[in-house]
């Protein structure tokens, strides 16, 4: 019976050990996914900052439609960072809490004395439902202002050639 129980924990462990490095791996694809949507939106501000100051004298030419549609820019793509930023900064925090569950699972496995507290030990959920869903409704928001700050960029191209 005793070795039934440390097989017991030791399948336990492993596939809570599995769990757990999905979980890890679902959280560094999503940190590269934001990652790379915050390099592009920054690389779109920068563009957006170097056209609309590379000499003075555009400054001063500029119409106020053309200072408004530049702002208007600026401000969407800055929206844009801190979505980003605030959806990187709550998945870190979901996947610590994620790794803490995890911990404590392995501990209560590594404790149990017998088959009924092993049993009563759940999986590690990947990811919940609710995390799920912010973090798409973020990257949505993210993806909207990023395209609503190029359609303002290229109207703002758009009226310096015109």
């Amino acid at each position: 019976m005793e070795n039934t129980l440390v097989d017991k924990k030791r399948e336990k462990i492993e596939t809570l050990t599995e769990d757990a490095q999905e979980s890890a791996s679902e959280g560094y694809d999503t940190e590269n996914q934001l990652s790379n949507n915050l390099i592009a939106v920054t690389l779109a501000f920068v563009a957006l900052l170097a056209a609309a100051l590379s000499t003075n004298s555009m400054l001063t030419g500029m119409r106020d439609d053309q200072k408004a549609l530049i702002m208007a820019s600026v401000s969407v793509f800055s929206i844009s960072i801190f979505v980003g930023l605030i959806n990187y900064y709550l998945n870190m925090k979901a996947h610590q809490k994620m790794t803490r569950a995890g911990q404590e699972r392995l501990t209560r496995v590594r404790g149990a004395d017998n088959s009924a507290e092993l049993s009563g030990v759940r999986r590690v959920v990947a990811r919940s439902g609710r995390s799920t869903n912010r973090n798409n409704y973020m990257i949505m928001a993210q993806i909207v202002l990023l395209m609503v700050g190029l359609a303002l960029t290229v109207g703002f191209i758009g009226t310096t050639l015109f």
